[in-house]
C-alpha cells in the first residue's frame, strides 16, 4: 500500500532501519408443557444480575452481581445490567408517539407467530435462571460463528407494528432473553415489554425455533467468561462507542474505584440522547481497588525540550490551494436540494438509511447543507474555541495540529445522491472552515485529496469508508495518516527529537466490525446488514499490542476517528499505532466517543502529561463542527 511505501522511503530518508402456574397461552396445538431444569441459576436469588441505586438526578450506579466481593464479573452479567432498562437508551421511548394508537387485544390474538406458550405472569422456572441482553449476545453469537438468526427473529418480534406501520417507533422491546434447558438444546424464551403507551402488559413466551447445539456452546462460554480490570475498561470504551451515534454517549474520566457520587465504580459512562445529560456508572467489588495495567505505567518522567515550528509558509501555501476548489454553483445546489429531499422523506425519529450499497447518517449529511460553519452561535462555533486551545498551547510552547476527517457522505457523493458526479464537491462550507482555520494562523492537514485519491482504489471486497458505518476503513486510514506523518516529520523539531522509526512491527490481521449505522436504521430493516470483515493493520511493541502512554511527546486527541481500531476493535491499529509506526515516536491517543468538541477538557484535567508533549494533533469528523450535540465549553 502507499503507506508502506511511504514508510520504506521515510526509513531510508531518516537512516533507521464481548410449566409455570401462571395463565399460559399456547398457540401451537401440540405445544407441550415444557420441563425445565435450572442448569443456569443466576450468581444471586434476584431476577436480575445488578442491583441499582440512584445516587444524584439522572445518575445511577449499577452493581454487577458476583459470587463474592473478589470474584471477576461475566461478560453476560455486565451485558445485561448495561443494556436491561437502561435509562440512557429508554429516553424519550415511553411517550406516546405521534399517530400511533393504543392497543385493544387479547394475548390469544397478538401476531407473533414465532412464540408459543405465553404467558402473562413469569412461568416459576424462569425466576431461576439467568437473563440476558439479547442483542450483545446475538453479536457474540455472530462472531463466534453461529451465524444471525436468533437476531433476525428477536428484531421481528421488536419490529412488529400492530397495523400502525406510519409509527416509526418500536411497539415492544425484548428485554430478557434465557435459555432454559428442557430438551435436548434446550429452548430460548423471552420477556417481552410493550411500551407503556401501548396499553398492553408484559408477557413471557418461547421461541418455535430452538436453538443450536453451537449455539448452546456458545452460550455457556458467553455466560461463563469472565473479565478482569483491564478488559472490563475495554468493554466499557466499546460499549460507549457503539452506543455514541443514538444516544450521543461517551465516558467520563475516572479512575477505577475513585469516588463517584458516593460510590466506587470502575467505569462511568455519560449519555445526552434527548437534550439532558445522564449517567450510569458500573461497580464490581473487585475492581475497587485494583489498579489496570495501562494506569500502573502512566507515570510522567520525561520531559522533551520544545522548539515550535514558527514557519508559516506551509500554512500560507495550504491556504493559497484552497482557493476556489470548492465553490457554491448549479451543481451543488442541484445536489443539495436532492439531499433535502431526501432527508425530509425519512421520519424525523430516522437517522439513517440505505441507498446505492451504503448506509448514510443524517448528521453527516445535514453538514453537507450548511452555509457558514463560523456563523453558529457561541456554544457551537468551534472557530474561537480552537484559537483559544491554540494560545494556550503557544503558551506551552507546543506545537497545534487540526486534522478535520471529511465525512463518507463527501467522499462517496455520488453514491449518496444518484446522478451526482464523481467529481463533484459537496462539501461547500466544510471545505471553507478550514481556509477559514488556515486564515486564522492554525495549522490544519486537508486530508480531503487524500481520502478522495484513496477511493479509486476500491473494489465490491474493499472500500476507503466502512459500508455500514461512518468511520473510514484501513485504505482511507493510511492514506491520511501518510499525510499525517509527512506533515509531522517536516517539522524543524523533529529531526533533533531522537525518533527512531522501525523499533515497532506491524502486523496484517482482521476483525469483524457491526456498522454503527445499522442500530439506526428501522428495526425491521437491520438483520439485513451483517458485521463487515475489516483488514486492520496491528502494531506491536515487544511483542505486545502498541499503546503510547503519557511520556509521549505527540498527543493524538479527538472523537471516535481517534479510537475505531486504536481502543476498540481491533486495538492498536488506529490512528495513533500507526502514527508511532510511522514516525518512530510515541503517540498518546485521548478519546472522547461523545464527539471531538468535548475532548478539550480531558486534556487540560490532564495536565501533567502535557509536560512531555511537543505536538498536539486534534483529530474529528467534519460534521461535528457544524451543530455538534456536544457545545464547545469554554476553554
Amino acid at each position: 500500500m502507499k503507506f508502506l511505501s511511504f514508510i520504506a522511503l521515510f526509513l531510508l530518508f531518516i537512516g533507521c532501519a464481548s410449566q409455570s402456574s401462571s395463565t399460559v397461552v399456547s398457540k401451537s396445538q401440540n405445544a407441550e408443557t415444557p420441563q425445565i431444569v435450572a442448569s443456569n441459576t443466576n450468581t444471586n436469588t434476584n431476577t436480575i444480575p445488578f442491583s441499582v441505586d440512584s445516587v444524584a438526578p439522572s445518575s445511577e450506579v449499577r452493581h454487577v452481581a458476583v459470587k463474592d466481593s473478589a470474584a471477576l464479573p461475566t461478560l453476560s452479567a455486565l451485558d445485561f445490567a448495561a443494556y436491561y432498562k437502561n435509562p440512557i437508551r429508554d429516553a424519550g421511548k415511553m411517550e406516546l408517539p405521534e399517530n400511533a394508537k393504543k392497543l385493544t387485544v387479547r394475548i390469544s390474538e397478538y401476531p407473533f407467530s414465532m412464540l408459543e406458550n405465553f404467558s402473562e405472569t413469569e412461568p416459576e422456572f424462569l425466576k431461576n435462571l439467568e437473563p440476558l441482553a439479547w442483542e450483545p449476545f446475538t453479536k457474540y453469537l455472530y462472531a463466534k460463528g453461529a451465524g444471525d438468526s436468533l437476531a433476525i427473529i428477536i428484531r421481528k418480534i421488536e419490529s412488529e407494528k400492530w397495523n400502525q406501520q406510519n409509527v416509526f417507533a418500536d411497539f415492544q422491546k425484548v428485554e430478557k432473553l434465557y435459555w432454559a434447558k428442557n430438551a435436548e438444546n434446550g429452548s430460548w424464551w423471552l420477556k417481552i415489554e410493550p411500551r407503556p403507551w401501548t396499553g398492553i402488559s408484559p408477557f413471557w413466551a418461547e421461541l418455535k425455533q430452538k436453538p443450536s447445539a453451537k449455539e448452546v456452546q456458545i452460550y455457556q462460554t458467553y455466560t461463563a467468561e469472565t473479565l478482569n480490570l483491564e478488559a472490563a475498561l475495554d468493554w466499557a470504551k466499546t460499549l460507549a462507542a457503539y452506543l455514541y451515534p443514538t444516544y450521543n454517549t461517551d465516558l467520563e474520566v475516572h479512575t477505577p474505584g475513585k469516588i463517584w457520587n458516593g460510590t466506587p465504580p470502575f467505569s462511568v459512562m455519560r449519555g445526552n440522547p434527548m437534550g439532558t445529560p445522564m449517567w450510569v456508572a458500573f461497580d464490581v467489588p473487585a475492581f475497587r481497588n485494583a489498579v489496570s495495567e495501562s494506569a500502573a505505567n502512566e507515570s510522567v518522567e520525561k520531559e522533551w525540550i520544545r522548539k515550535r515550528d514558527l514557519d508559516s509558509s506551509w500554512r500560507n501555501q495550504a491556504l493559497e490551494s484552497l482557493e476556489d476548489v470548492c465553490p457554491e454553483n448549479a451543481e451543488t445546489e442541484n445536489f443539495k436540494q436532492k439531499l433535502s429531499a431526501v432527508l425530509d422523506s425519512l421520519p424525523p425519529e430516522q437517522n439513517a438509511w440505505n441507498a446505492n450499497g451504503m448506509l448514510w447518517f443524517r448528521r453527516d449529511a445535514n453538514s453537507l447543507l450548511a452555509k457558514d460553519f463560523s456563523a453558529q452561535d457561541s456554544l457551537h462555533n468551534p472557530l474561537p474555541r480552537l484559537l483559544e486551545l491554540k494560545q494556550f498551547l503557544d503558551s506551552l510552547e507546543i506545537q497545534f495540529l487540526v486534522v478535520p476527517v471529511p465525512t463518507k457522505e463527501s467522499i462517496y457523493a455520488e453514491r449518496l445522491i444518484a446522478g451526482t458526479s464523481p467529481e463533484l464537491c459537496v462539501d461547500v462550507a466544510g471545505r471553507d472552515f478550514i481556509r477559514q482555520l488556515l486564515a486564522a494562523g492554525i495549522d490544519v492537514l486537508d486530508i480531503y485529496p487524500a481520502l478522495r485519491s484513496a477511493k479509486a482504489g476500491d473494489d465490491e471486497a474493499h472500500y476507503s469508508f466502512q459500508k455500514f458505518d461512518t468511520h473510514w476503513a484501513l485504505a482511507a486510514e493510511l492514506a491520511a495518516l501518510e499525510e499525517l506523518a509527512q506533515k509531522i516529520a517536516s517539522y524543524a523539531w523533529y529531526a533533533e527529537s531522537g525518533a527512531t522509526p522501525g523499533v515497532l512491527e506491524m502486523r496484517d490481521t482482521t476483525i469483524l466490525r457491526e456498522g454503527d449505522l445499522i442500530q439506526q436504521l428501522p428495526t425491521a430493516e437491520q438483520s439485513a446488514f451483517s458485521p463487515e470483515t475489516l483488514e486492520v493493520k496491528k502494531i506491536y511493541r515487544d511483542a505486545k499490542p502498541y499503546s503510547g502512554g503519557k511520556n509521549s511527546p505527540i498527543l493524538l486527541m479527538g472523537d471516535s476517528f481517534t479510537g475505531v481500531f486504536e481502543s476498540v476493535d481491533g486495538k492498536s491499529g488506529g490512528p495513533g499505532s500507526l502514527l508511532a509506526f510511522a514516525l518512530g515516536l510515541d503517540v498518546q491517543v485521548m478519546t472522547s466517543w461523545g464527539g471531538g468538541p468535548g475532548v478539550r477538557h480531558r486534556m487540560v484535567k490532564d495536565k501533567k502529561s502535557l509536560q512531555s508533549k511537543c505536538l498536539v494533533i486534534y483529530m474529528m469528523t467534519l460534521r461535528d463542527f457544524w451543530q455538534s450535540p456536544l457545545e464547545w465549553d469554554v476553554f
